[in-house]
């Protein structure tokens, strides 16, 4: 029984850590996907998205994968507030 209870506490306290590192991944690739399928991106939001972008594979080569995945995500925010592409809509 012991064994058990070792295995799951050891599971429990593993999974964020898998959960940060999969969040910073999936949005970096989320996010070089979109940027090479967006067409009409506005200068100064494409410079903003690049440096987001830039930031969080800086967090992710110090093994920062929390804040990795925070630039990520506001990158893609960036990408996904209206008008700011000069279309107004939001994907």
């Amino acid at each position: 029984m012991k064994r058990v209870s070792m295995f799951v506490i050891a599971a429990v306290l593993a999974a964020p850590a898998f959960a940060a590192d999969d969040l910073c991944t999936v949005n970096l690739q989320k996010l070089d996907n979109r940027v090479a399928t967006e067409t009409t991106i506005a200068d100064p939001l494409k410079s903003q998205v690049e440096e987001a972008k830039q930031q969080a594979l800086q967090a992710q080569a110090a093994g920062d994968l929390k804040t990795c995945g925070t630039h990520a995500e506001r990158a893609l925010q960036l990408l996904d507030a209206p008008g700011d592409d000069g279309s107004g809509t939001t994907r």
